[in-house]
């Protein structure tokens, strides 16, 4: 499959600190591309480099982002959400905030529809908002539409989210922790969803969560970061199965001990106040990993598996 959307050894700072360190992975077309790890890691970083909204004190220092062929860090802030905006669609991760609680979602799904499409009218596109929200499982969208956001439960909410961001014919949808803040009922209706939407022609997809009982549910591959850069990448069956590196191991290892047990207390990975130079090529997991060894402190290589699969970790 041709290549959507592409990181190229991606490195961003801000004025202390490393954030990406060569940042390298990609999502073909009609794909659907997790993103994991711990809050810290860089994850959401990554999203904001792409869709130029990376907050004022970061900034991009090396690599590359290329979306349908197209390099877009050439272009600034503005003109990158310009070139993007009808074939991207983004789901942030507080739907509540990114809703304005005095418009109605009619008006937040049709206003810059409306404005990027001057020859298309208000009523077909209030009839395209209608057609999305119903083809997303609400059943009576015209009365939803007449709703203001604080009239809205939080599975609708994501709803009309994803609805808002695929009124273009967009050819990726970028969702950051799409299963945040949900019960557990709505989350299970949510993940039904993305897995349907994954199934939806020439629609790429790409999930950043933590969340990995969703991302076994939707995802095509997983990417596995850690302190700014991939450690693990390969298809889903193959990270969930056989994962080979011991951060990804303690991961999936807490994961399926809370899908056994939602009462009990999970252990904390192996804390270290030592925090790790994401500038340096020895694994960055050393000082909390319990299989390390003396080779670990060397500059690891990214190790092939198989075909598809691939780790940073010289187990």
């Amino acid at each position: 499959m041709a290549e959507l959307l592409s990181f190229r050894s991606l490195c961003a700072e801000d004025e202390r600190h490393t954030i990406l360190a060569g940042l390298s992975l990609h999502v073909d077309a009609g794909e659907t591309v997790a993103l994991v790890g711990e809050s810290g890691c860089g994850k959401t970083m990554s999203m904001s480099a792409l869709l130029g909204i990376l907050p004022d004190d970061v900034e991009v220092t090396g690599g590359s982002i290329f979306f349908d062929g197209e390099d877009v860090l050439a272009y600034d802030g503005k003109k990158r959400r310009d070139r993007l905006y009808r074939r991207v669609g983004f789901v942030p991760q507080n739907t509540s905030d990114s809703l304005y609680p005095l418009t109605t979602v009619s008006k937040v799904m049709t206003d810059a529809y409306v404005h990027n499409h001057p020859g298309i009218g208000r009523k077909a596109a209030v009839e395209r908002a209608a057609a999305l929200l119903s083809s997303l499982g609400i059943e009576d969208a015209g009365r939803v539409l007449s709703l203001y956001p604080f009239q809205l439960s939080g599975g609708m909410k994501q709803r009309v989210n994803i609805a808002a961001a695929l009124m273009d014919d967009i050819k990726l949808l970028v969702a950051d922790e799409p299963t945040s803040a949900l019960d557990i009922h709505i989350r299970r209706q949510i993940e039904a969803l993305y897995a349907s939407l994954a199934g939806r022609d020439r629609l790429s997809m790409f999930i950043i969560s933590h969340d990995l009982g969703f991302v076994r549910s939707v995802a095509d591959r997983v990417y596995v970061m850690y302190a700014g850069r991939i450690i693990e990448e390969g298809m889903c069956d193959e990270i969930f199965s056989a994962p080979v590196h011991p951060y990804t191991q303690s991961l999936i290892e807490l994961e399926s001990m809370n899908a056994r047990d939602s009462n009990q207390d999970l252990p904390e990975l192996v804390s270290s106040f030592s925090i790790p130079d994401r500038k340096s090529l020895s694994c960055a997991f050393l000082s909390r990993c319990s299989c390390r060894r003396d080779s670990c402190s060397c500059p690891v290589e990214y190790s092939r598996i198989s075909e598809t699969h691939f780790v940073r970790c010289v187990l």
